[in-house]
């Protein structure tokens, strides 16, 4: 994650090459028939494309309170499957991280990186110049004037202790919040609106999300429980339910419409991936413990932190996703992905991330 940022994980992105006059992606879960193809056009003479196909990615991560004692596990995950993507080929262009629920200030970004940059470290040194002022850490919004500025390119090194300060500052705990999707709609609705100055945490939506790539990929962060039911009144964003908005497209151009690149472009909703890594839905607390404690690695100690969902959600929202476009939901399991051998089950949501490789 020194150049490219790919926070993210495997994503089920399989990619290959089926005929000379193009290059396909097929996002989604081949292991249960889900792929979708988008054409990439090949030059005319057939040879590879000149670079690989990139990605906005966006963080939709739960910043509860009690989610600080997940920040280490929450950066692993991010950075750990960085090189696994551009290792084949997905070129992640920009990044941005979210909370599920947001605060007083509505929608917005929280942490990103630009294309390109490699920051050094600098929040260790600025919360302790903070401290020295007489700032308490827990108080995000007096922090705010030391780092704000820091919270728009974050360093590898700094993503855990930024995180840890979201989760600790109580903004994020989703008080009085019902909907699981409303944040992040209204997030996508505004990609180029304007934004807070740093000292009340504002970072340039338009600079990270400029405008479409190859594909869009949301990456949902969950180890508590869904706030409501995909099919409830509760979950309804604007009167609708979130997979309606999700898959809402503009009649002249087909593009998705929740996602607002402010004139700059759109990107189509099979280009569009929804990978939530959560803990299981419907899943009884006794099952849910006895499982994860069987995951090689997995502190035990985050029960504390992390419980199973009543409350079904990622489950039929990938299931209607992938019925309208094959692919492009997928669900992996926080237990699995927080053990200290996370890679088989990166393997296992991803399965097959085989990168651009070009005609042959």
């Amino acid at each position: 994650m020194k150049t490219s940022l790919a926070f993210g994980l495997g994503l089920g992105l399989a990619a290959a090459v089926f005929a000379p006059a193009c290059t396909v992606v097929a996002p989604g879960n081949p292991d249960a028939g889900m792929t979708t193809i988008i054409p990439i056009p090949l030059r005319p003479d057939a040879l590879p494309p000149p670079k690989p196909l990139t990605a906005s990615v966006l963080i939709v991560a739960n910043l509860d309170r009690s989610s600080a004692n997940l920040a280490d596990r929450y950066s692993k995950v991010m950075v750990g499957i960085s090189s696994y993507l551009s290792g084949v080929g997905l070129q992640i262009e920009n990044m941005g991280l979210i909370a599920t629920y947001g605060d007083k200030y509505g929608p917005r970004l929280l942490l990103g990186r630009r294309a390109g940059s490699n920051p050094p470290p600098q929040l260790a040194t600025l919360v302790a110049a903070a401290v020295a002022s007489g700032t308490v850490v827990e108080d995000y919004d007096q922090l705010l004037p030391y780092i704000g500025n820091v919270l728009g390119d974050i360093s590898d090194e700094d993503l855990p202790i930024a995180l840890k300060l979201l989760a600790s500052s109580g903004h994020f705990d989703g008080d009085g919040k019902t909907s699981e999707a409303a944040n992040l709609i209204g997030f996508g609705r505004g990609l180029g609106g304007e934004a807070l100055p740093p000292s009340l945490g504002g970072i340039d939506r338009s600079a990270l999300f400029d405008r479409p790539r190859d594909l869009f990929v949301v990456i949902y962060l969950q180890p508590l429980p869904r706030s409501c039911d995909l099919g409830s009144a509760t979950c309804l964003v604007d009167g609708r339910t979130p997979t309606d908005i999700f898959l809402e497209t503009d009649s002249s151009t087909g593009n998705a419409k929740w996602l607002d690149f402010q004139g700059a472009g759109g990107i189509k909703p099979g280009q569009l991936l929804h990978v939530a890594i959560a803990t299981k839905e419907q899943e009884d607390l006794t099952s849910f413990r006895k499982r994860c404690a069987d995951v090689p690695g997995f502190p035990l100690t985050l029960f504390d932190v992390m419980a199973p969902s009543p409350n079904a959600y990622f489950t039929p929202l990938t299931t209607a996703l992938n019925a309208a476009h094959r692919g492009t939901g997928s669900i992996g399991d926080f237990c699995e992905l927080i053990g200290e051998k996370p890679e088989a089950a990166m393997m296992k949501l991803g399965n097959s991330v085989a990168g651009v490789l070009g005609a042959h």
